[in-house]
C-alpha cells in the first residue's frame, strides 16, 4: 500500500510524505534522505523493505515536492527535528520507530536520538554514511592526542568540498548534480543551506552534548561504505562510539550512495537490525 501526503511543519512549511507497507506491519521504518536528494532515493530500498515493513519518507524541507523555508535558519537541526517531530505525530502517533539515515538524513539522526520531544519514539536506527556533527570534532582532537594522523588527514582531504560550501554565491554557480529521480538542480541548490545553518555550530544542542558527554540508549548500527568519497570509514565507525551505550558497525562494499547502489544490502541489514531490536524488547 502507497500514498502521499501533506504535513504541515512548525514554521508552515509544506513537508510531502510518502507511505509503504502494510500499516498493520509490526515495525515502522522512518526514512531519512541526504543532500543533494529527494525521498526517491530511497525507493530501490523502499521496495524491498516494504513487503514486511511500513515506511515513512519525506522530502526535506528544500527538496522534491516540500516547501522552502524563507530563510537559513529555517535548516537548522532543531528545525528539521521539528520536522520528523511533525511526520511522526501525523503517520505514526502509536509506536516507537526505526530510523534509518543516509548522509544529512543520518546527521538528523544523531541528532534525533536526543531529542527531548522524542524520547520513547525511536527504537533503533541504521546510519549510513552520515556521523553525528557534534561527534566529529571530539573525534579529530582524539586521533590527534594519539599521534594518529592518517585517518585525520584522510578524513580532512575528503571533506574539502565543505569549506567551498560554505562561500556565499560561488557553489550556487557552480552546482551541477547529476541527472537521477531522485535529485535535481534545486534540490542541490537549497540544500546548501544544510551546511550554512549546521556546520559552523558543530550540530550543538548543548555544552554537554558538544564536549562528548551525551549517552544514547538506543540501539545504532552503522553501515560504512569502503569506497565513501566524502566520510572514511573510521570517521564512521569510531567516532560514535563514545557516545552509544549498544552499538555495533561494519564497514560494507559500496560507495557514497549505498541505497541505490546496494539495497539488497542496506534492506537486508537493516530488517536484520530490526529483527534483533523488536526480539529483544521484553514482552
Amino acid at each position: 500500500m502507497t500514498g502521499r501526503q501533506s504535513v504541515l511543519a512548525s514554521d508552515g512549511v509544506s513537508l510531502a510524505v510518502y507511505l509503504d507497507g502494510d500499516p498493520a506491519a509490526p515495525a515502522t521504518v522512518l526514512a531519512l534522505h541526504g543532500y543533494p536528494d529527494n525521498a526517491a532515493m530511497w525507493d530501490p530500498v523502499v521496495s524491498l523493505l516494504s513487503t514486511t515493513h511500513r515506511v515513512v519518507r519525506y522530502d526535506v524541507r528544500g527538496a522534491g515536492r516540500s516547501g522552502t523555508p524563507t530563510d537559513r535558519s529555517g535548516y537548522r537541526l532543531a528545525q528539521l527535528a521539528a520536522d520528523a517531530e511533525a511526520v511522526l505525530a501525523a503517520t505514526a502517533p502509536d509506536g516507537p520507530v526505526h530510523l534509518l539515515g543516509h548522509d544529512w538524513g543520518s546527521v538528523q539522526g544523531w541528532y534525533l536520538l536526543g531529542h527531548p520531544r522524542l524520547a520513547g519514539r525511536i527504537a533503533s536506527f541504521t546510519s549510513i554514511s552520515g556521523p553525528g556533527l557534534h561527534q566529529v570534532r571530539p573525534w579529530l582532537r582524539s586521533r590527534l592526542r594519539a599521534g594518529d594522523l592518517a585517518p585525520v588527514l584522510r578524513q580532512l582531504a575528503h571533506s574539502a568540498y565543505v569549506p567551498f560550501f560554505l562561500l556565499p554565491v560561488l557553489p550556487e554557480l557552480g552546482r551541477r548534480p547529476g541527472r537521477a529521480s531522485w535529485r535535481s538542480r534545486s534540490d542541490a541548490l537549497h540544500g546548501l543551506e544544510l551546511y550554512r545553518a549546521n556546520i559552523r555550530s558543530g550540530g550543538r544542542r548543548s555544552a554537554s552534548q558538544a564536549s562528548g558527554r551525551q549517552q544514547i540508549d538506543i540501539p545504532v548500527q552503522v553501515l560504512a561504505p569502503s569506497g565513501d568519497p566524502f566520510v572514511t570509514p573510521p570517521l564512521q565507525l569510531a567516532a560514535p562510539r563514545p557516545y552509544v551505550r549498544q552499538f555495533s558497525g561494519r564497514t560494507v562494499p559500496g560507495g557514497h550512495w549505498l541505497p541505490v547502489s546496494q539495497p539488497e544490502l542496506v534492506a537486508a541489514a537493516v530488517t536484520e537490525f530490526i529483527g534483533r531490536v523488536e526480539g529483544g524488547r521484553p514482552g
